[in-house]
C-alpha cells in the first residue's frame, strides 16, 4: 500500500526568479520512515529521499541540518533545500498539500506505529 501526490513546486533560481517543477510525493506502507519526493524538469527525474518526521517537523519549524532542510517561509509557504555535493537546490512550495499527503500517510501508518523489519533490509542488501 502507498499513498501518492502530485504537485508542483517552484524552483528558485539564484537570481531569485523561480521556474515551476513538477514533483511527485511517494510514500510506502513498506518503508513507514521514509517519503520520495521525485522531481520532473526537462524529461529528467531527480529523485530524493527524506524522513516523514522531518517533513511534518518541517511544516512548523526549521528542521534538518544534513542534505534535506525544511522550514516555513510564510504562513502557507515551505522552503526545501536539497544540498549535495555539487549544488544547494532550492524549492518554494505551498504547504497544504504537504499537509495533505501527511495527513494521508498517518492515517495508513499512524505515528509511533512504524516498524523497520532489519532481517529483511539486511536480506536484500546483502544478496
Amino acid at each position: 500500500m502507498r499513498v501518492a501526490s502530485r504537485t508542483v513546486f517552484d524552483f528558485v533560481r539564484l537570481d531569485g526568479t523561480t521556474a515551476p517543477v513538477e514533483t511527485e510525493l511517494i510514500y510506502q506502507f513498506d518503508d513507514p520512515f521514509a517519503v520520495t519526493m521525485r522531481f520532473h524538469s526537462g524529461g529528467s527525474v531527480a529523485t530524493w529521499v527524506m524522513g516523514r518526521e522531518l517533513l511534518a517537523e518541517g511544516m512548523t519549524r526549521s528542521t534538518g541540518d544534513g542534505d534535506v532542510r525544511l522550514r516555513p517561509h510564510s504562513g502557507r509557504t515551505l522552503v526545501l533545500e536539497l544540498i549535495s555535493d555539487r549544488q544547494a537546490t532550492v524549492f518554494r512550495f505551498p504547504a497544504n498539500p504537504l499537509r495533505k499527503f501527511l495527513a494521508a500517510t498517518y492515517r495508513l501508518v499512524p505515528a509511533g506505529s512504524e516498524r523497520f523489519d532489519a532481517d529483511a533490509f539486511l536480506s536484500t542488501v546483502l544478496r
